[in-house]
């Protein structure tokens, strides 16, 4: 890889090495600003960055092991190319860094932003430093909090370029360093302060966690979700407090769902984020837990309304396929028969025709209560389409299969009081044993009901037809209408 070389190369050189900041020891001045930048921008990797002739050299730190990398793979040599801040949402997306070794790693470097820093004469010296290991952009106020600290490295920088020339004249100014590093003191703990009171006002509960996860820190959201006060959770293992079998495993880069246990026994489900930040050489991990009791329960209610049909309440196709799947493998591991009875209503339509789709609607859900009623507590009933139910029979005798399908086209026979008017329908009943033997599908099975429903039809509607067996099935004829409905 090549990089770009700036119009002003030679005197942005000299500048940099007369400041003597190159292949110096880490400096607190700058190893809080790279800190401060991890925590207010949440990125694991901040950087105070130097870009010299052919390398880019890190003054300070945080999440990256080396001190300095050549220049054709910087990022920053092409932050110090322009006035304004560098900011690359998607690395593998720009021509520039798509094939850049930093970022075709696994985990490698996908958004980056990096401010440049300025000498007093306006010469680009290097940048300050946020990434990510996934894509995002850059918001407002995380714009805001880079340019300042940005500014706090720069006034660094020129408060020692003013040092060398007082140094070079012999007139030192120890008074204004010490004065500058006390401001820089306080704007850095009011930035803290301000993360603090994030910290402690975000809805979700925020955890910090040392090299032996023991609790460096709990936030009020944690002390309400989870029971513990800070002062009792605070030097902890999270063992002892949430996850007696220890933290889930996490590549850091997606939320792990979990279960944390509350002081007061109760089980919480969960959803994780966590950071991992190494600080002074320690290691530590950022907590970020979000209570998902509702949102599971609101899926649990989506999954219940995806298989029930909604005019009658009773399982639709789709449950009833499902079902009818587990319980043909039951039948198997068992060896029991099963049942599926195929029922048509008899003259729905001319119901429908002659009283209306809310009349015919009503019919269908008393219709639902009374097979419901009518089956075994083992037995499973569903609404197959329009007029149309399916019940099945689990670990039944072959010869009680015409008994309880009789009873199927008495209960529907009954008369069904409409207001002033009483109505009536029949059914067509085409009833088909499984056998555990047998080789069929739950498509033949089904098939097999259909036709012989078919046959009911033929023979008179508010029949009973038992479907031939596997072996000698008509050709399909599921979900066909009858001409005599």
């Amino acid at each position: 890889m090549s990089y770009p070389i700036t119009p002003n190369e030679d005197a942005r050189l000299a500048v940099l090495r007369e400041l003597e900041l190159l292949d110096t020891p880490h400096e607190p001045v700058f190893d809080r600003v790279t800190r401060l930048v991890t925590k207010l921008l949440n990125v694991p990797i901040a950087t105070v960055s130097l870009i010299d002739a052919d390398r880019q050299w890190f003054k300070s730190s945080v999440g990256v092991e080396t001190r300095e990398t050549s220049r054709d793979v910087a990022f920053c040599a092409h932050t110090i190319m322009q006035a304004v801040p560098l900011i690359v949402e998607d690395a593998t997306a720009d021509e520039r860094f798509a094939n850049n070794p930093f970022v075709t790693v696994q985990d490698g470097i996908r958004f980056y932003v990096g401010f440049p820093l300025l000498s007093s004469q306006g010469l680009p010296l290097g940048a300050l430093c946020a990434i990510d290991t996934k894509p995002r952009r850059l918001q407002e106020d995380e714009f805001a909090v880079m340019q300042d600290l940005a500014a706090i490295v720069t006034d660094e920088i020129h408060l020692r370029e003013r040092l060398i020339v007082e140094k070079k004249t012999k007139q030192a100014s120890q008074q204004a360093l010490k004065a500058f590093h006390q401001s820089m003191e306080n704007q850095i703990e009011r930035r803290t302060r301000e993360l603090n009171l994030v910290i402690e006002s975000a809805y979700d509960a925020y955890i910090s966690l040392d090299t032996h996860d023991v609790v460096l820190d709990w936030n009020r959201a944690a002390e309400m979700m989870f029971g513990w006060p800070r002062k009792q959770a605070q030097a902890r293992p999270i063992t002892q407090l949430l996850f007696p079998q220890g933290l889930p495993a996490s590549d850091e880069q997606a939320p792990l769902i979990a279960t944390a246990q509350c002081r007061d026994g109760s089980q919480l489900p969960v959803e994780i984020r966590i950071k991992s930040l190494r600080i002074d050489g320690q290691q530590r991990r950022s907590l970020f837990i979000h209570d998902i009791t509702e949102r599971q329960q609101l899926e649990r209610l989506r999954d219940q309304e995806a298989r029930e049909d909604v005019l009658t309440q009773l399982p639709n196709r789709r449950a009833l396929n499902e079902r009818l799947a587990e319980a043909m493998a039951r039948a198997r591991r068992l060896q029991k028969h099963l049942a599926v009875l195929f029922m048509d209503l008899d003259g729905f339509k001319a119901v429908n025709d002659q009283h209306g789709h809310t009349t015919g609607d009503a019919l269908l859900r008393e219709i639902a209560k009374r097979l419901k009623t009518a089956v075994r507590e083992t037995d499973y009933v569903a609404r197959w389409a329009g007029d149309e139910f399916v019940v099945l029979l689990e670990g039944v005798a072959p010869d009680a299969v015409q008994p309880l399908a009789q009873s199927m086209v008495e209960v529907t026979e009954k008369p069904v009081p409409m207001g002033e008017i009483s109505l009536r329908v029949s059914t067509s009943i085409g009833a088909a044993l499984y056998s555990p033997t047998a080789g069929e599908t739950a498509h033949e099975l089904l098939k097999r009901a259909d036709v012989a429903m078919y046959e009911a039809k033929h023979s008179g509607k508010g029949q009973v037809s038992m479907a031939r067996s596997a072996d000698s099935a008509a050709p399909d004829a599921l979900n066909l209408k009858d001409e005599y409905d």
